[in-house]
């Protein structure tokens, strides 16, 4: 069996906060027991790394969080932060990450426990309640049309939203990114699918200013675009749950007016040309009008065959048209 003992080490561009975790052996598949880097398969955090102060260390952890390293790193990361946090602030901060990241409940409660900010606080509320196995399809089962704990989930939806309240972008970004998540983690029932995505638009429409369903205000920064981007791919799952959970078409289409009007902005964006298109094939499925739901339906084929001319070798669009009976020869 091979080990892959690593390590994060090594500064780049001079910021402690940027070490990259990589391997320290130089053969990520060694399986030469007498090698002191591969000997006992557990993971070994560079000496540097360790003694990086706490909040230094945590920003580390969350940086390799947002790049998909390693897990086993990633989890070592956030546990020597949470080992050395002492104040209250960064303490919550890591136990929340910790309990994200890994799935435990026990965390968020003691970040619950331990936090004065809303925003932990709510987000370890949503967490415990979509780690609640009662809040999951059960695929031999009819699905749920209610949620366990829904005065959790109540209470910490409403700490995330006045927490995020004129807060920075890149928090907010956070914030729906963390929501998102849950939504990716679980295949949880519609209704408590519906109400995260729900909140991930509301504070995005906010920051992003998206009041005006006619006319949004576009993205200024790397920052709004990322938050668009993650708008709208939270207004693809609230569209499907709110279809599951019956909500009318007409107002699932007006609660994703700004959104369509971004997207129909973005005809050489891949991954905006897909959602876009998911978005209307459930408005097609959806609208009482025929003609404003075979409009939506010719709006999706023909985003997705944007979506197909930017990135031809997409097989998940050329599978979509496939069904839809969509010639791509032409």
């Amino acid at each position: 069996m091979s080990h892959s003992k690593r390590t994060a080490s090594g500064a780049t561009k001079g910021s402690s906060t940027s070490k990259r975790a990589r391997t320290t052996c130089t053969d990520p598949d060694c399986t030469d027991g007498s090698c002191p880097d591969c000997a006992d398969g557990a993971i070994h955090l560079d000496p540097t790394v360790l003694s990086l102060p706490a909040s230094e260390l945590l920003d580390l952890a969350e940086h390799e969080d947002r790049t998909h390293s390693d897990r086993s790193i990633v989890t070592s990361l956030y546990e020597h932060a949470l080992s050395k946090c002492t104040t209250p602030e960064l303490r919550s901060r890591a136990l929340l990450r910790l309990a994200e990241y890994v799935g435990y409940a026990d965390y968020a409660s003691q970040a619950i426990t331990e936090a004065n900010s809303d925003v932990i606080k709510g987000r370890a509320r949503v967490l415990r309640v979509c780690l609640d196995p009662n809040n999951w399809v059960d695929p031999d089962a009819e699905s749920s049309e209610k949620v366990e704990g829904l005065d959790e989930l109540d209470k910490g939806l409403k700490e995330i939203e006045s927490g995020l309240s004129g807060t920075e972008k890149d928090v907010v970004l956070d914030s729906v990114v963390a929501l998102m998540g849950r939504v990716e983690a679980h295949e949880l029932c519609a209704p408590l699918c519906n109400r995260l995505t729900d909140t991930a638009l509301t504070v995005s429409y906010a920051v992003l200013g998206w009041t005006d369903h006619t006319d949004p205000v576009d993205p200024v920064d790397e920052k709004d675009t990322e938050l668009a981007q993650a708008a709208s791919a939270a207004a693809v799952r609230w569209s499907q749950s709110a279809t599951e959970c019956s909500v009318p078409g007409t107002q699932i289409e007006s609660r994703l007016l700004p959104v369509l009007a971004y997207l129909a902005n973005q005809t050489t964006n891949f991954e905006a040309c897909k959602l876009r298109a998911q978005i209307m094939l459930v408005l097609s499925g959806v609208l009482d009008d025929d003609d404003a739901a075979l409009r939506a339906f010719d709006l999706a084929v023909e985003s997705l065959l944007l979506a197909h001319k930017i990135t031809p070798e997409d097989m998940d669009v050329v599978r979509q048209l496939a069904d839809l009976d969509i010639d791509t020869s032409v």
